[in-house]
């Protein structure tokens, strides 16, 4: 019998795309994942300062960088989905530590 391995995560993250799209594809775009929830919950500020952390568009908000939080999570193209997953994934969590700046004292 063959030893089985884990996939590596190239092939994880191929066939988590594979996945979505067949989703996708059999719902006929009724889908709505959990990231187009959160995205479209979010105060159009809040979208354009994970985009600009991101390096999205530039240092100011921009026509072109407030027409990009305007759009739905998957409308956005790729590479900058996954910029701004990024900036959620190292700097966000450093935000919600933040107490006493958030208080009202």
């Amino acid at each position: 019998m063959r030893k089985r391995h884990p996939a590596d995560e190239a092939t994880r993250m191929k066939l988590a795309k594979l996945r979505d799209e067949f989703v996708r594809l059999s719902s006929q775009g009724r889908y709505n994942d959990a990231a187009s929830r959160e995205w479209s919950l979010l105060p159009f500020e809040w979208r354009i300062v994970l985009l600009m952390l991101a390096g999205v568009g530039g240092v100011k908000a921009s026509p072109e960088l407030q027409a990009l939080a305007g759009r739905a999570w998957s409308e956005m193209p790729d590479a900058e989905r996954e910029a701004v997953r990024s900036v959620v994934r190292n700097h966000v969590p450093s935000v919600a530590r933040l107490r006493a700046l958030a208080a009202r004292v």
